[in-house]
């Protein structure tokens, strides 16, 4: 350009084009403000949910009736019998009855588990019974209905925190681990 020349006038077009690109700039800066105002804030850590918790409690639910199973081979359940079985490390167990039918035992049990955030815990419960015949090598587990559970439950059995029941070295049938066979063995659960 030289001196005293004044700049090309810009088209109509290419203005109407600036003015768009620059409105549509701003409406996606706005929107993304908008959508990131709207969401929600992420739960704090240690949040769970209660539909987390169920598979944690079916596999409690399989490790208590095997364990009921394990004492019912020795001798009889009672009810005595019934508050030295161990319960899992992580949940909660409460019976809720114990009957037998000639060669059958069925103990009805509940296990129990927070959830929620860390400063406001909930709790879920979900009944199980367990059907003991001498003839199988395996506990019947099913769920049961939450009727079966409620208002007949027994003594509450937690563990206390860091113990395992299973660690003991003091012989094949006084709690030791249980072989790798017997690990893999799960109860059946039925539907």
């Amino acid at each position: 350009m030289s001196a005293g020349h004044s700049p090309p006038r810009q088209s109509a077009t290419y203005r109407a084009i600036a003015g768009c690109g620059g409105t549509l700039a701003a409406v996606v800066v706005i929107g993304f403000v908008w959508v990131m105002a709207t969401l929600p804030e992420p739960p704090p850590p240690g949040t769970t949910t209660e539909s987390q918790m169920g598979p944690g409690m079916e596999r409690d639910a399989g490790e208590y009736a095997r364990a009921l199973f394990d004492a019912s081979r020795d001798a009889p359940l009672t009810e005595a019998r019934l508050a030295a079985v161990p319960v899992p490390r992580e949940g909660g167990v409460e019976v809720a009855g114990l009957s037998r039918e000639g060669d059958v035992t069925v103990v009805t049990f509940s296990t129990h588990a927070r959830y929620g955030r860390p400063d406001d815990l909930k709790e879920t419960t979900a009944c199980y019974q367990v059907e003991l015949v001498a003839r199988l090598d395996y506990p019947n587990l099913k769920k049961a209905p939450d009727a079966s559970c409620a208002g007949r439950a027994g003594k509450r059995h937690r563990e206390t925190p860091g113990a395992q029941p299973n660690d003991s070295a003091s012989g094949a049938s006084a709690g030791t681990r249980p072989s790798a066979a017997a690990r893999v063995s799960r109860p059946r659960i039925a539907a």
